[in-house]
């Protein structure tokens, strides 16, 4: 189709008034997806627009960003902490439901995965929307060679992470390894130096060297999952785009700009 060749324009003469109405149209049709995150704040929205920018290389507004890019969002990912509250309702009630994708964070904060899925489950039936468990943190990871060989160390004692993450801290305060040991939390937290040790005692390719940790870390954190929920809605926001197109066709017609060529193209489609 026109739009999606880029060639809009050439479906008038030349000379017509509609040629630089149909280039912008055209551009602003074949622009890159734009996602939204919403969510209440703690939720880890800065965390997550991180994740899918660096993961997923969409262009994602964040909290708090230009608002006239946030005029152009075409998906929306509403963010959950936890089971859906009375805010999380609200905003989804406010979002164009055909474009919603909704995202369970901090997985990686639950006992463990599967209880984070059952929790995002819950709140699947309670929304009547698919409900996806990710760690937005983990999808940032980024461990440098010192840390990758201080988890290689930990593992090779057989270290192990303890149950409540406080007692992972070791050291007097202020120390080297008990600040060595606060960045890995605040890096990857629990789940993630669990992940590390496991992979490290079985020696696996996955936890090579620091990189290699990295992208194993990427990928079970279930942000890279989520190119199917977005790809599932990519026909509304064809849709969406062509009605753009063709609200800035009537406005063209109506200002009399080759009216006559604006309701020949509106007549015929101009997908």
């Amino acid at each position: 189709m026109a739009a999606e060749q880029g060639g809009l324009a050439g479906l008038v003469e030349p000379s017509s008034p509609l040629v630089p109405i149909l280039s912008t149209a055209g551009r602003r049709f074949l622009r890159p997806l734009h996602v939204q995150v919403v969510g209440r704040p703690g939720a880890g929205r800065d965390t997550m627009a991180r994740a899918l920018r660096e993961r997923l290389a969409l262009t994602v507004i964040g909290p708090g960003e230009d608002a006239r890019a946030a005029a152009d969002a075409d998906l929306w990912l509403l963010l959950l902490a936890g089971p859906p509250r009375r805010a999380d309702h609200e905003l989804l009630r406010a979002l164009p439901a055909d474009r919603v994708v909704v995202v369970l964070g901090k997985a990686d904060t639950h006992p463990d995965w599967d209880s984070a899925v059952e929790v995002a489950s819950r709140a699947s039936t309670q929304l009547g929307l698919p409900v996806y468990a990710v760690s937005q943190l983990l999808a940032c990871a980024d461990l440098d060679a010192a840390e990758f060989a201080a988890l290689a160390q930990f593992a090779a004692e057989q270290v192990e992470m303890p149950s409540m993450a406080g007692r992972f801290l070791v050291g007097a305060p202020g120390s080297g390894e008990r600040l060595l040991r606060q960045g890995l939390l605040r890096r990857i937290d629990a789940f993630g130096i669990d992940t590390a040790f496991r992979l490290l005692a079985e020696g696996s390719e996955a936890a090579t060297d620091a990189a290699a940790l990295n992208r194993s870390l990427h990928a079970v954190s279930g942000v890279p999952q989520l190119t199917a929920a977005f790809a599932d809605h990519v026909g509304r926001v064809r849709f969406w785009r062509e009605v753009e197109i063709r609200a800035a066709l009537e406005r063209a017609a109506a200002a009399g700009h080759d009216r006559e060529s604006a309701e020949r193209l509106l007549a015929g489609g101009v997908g």
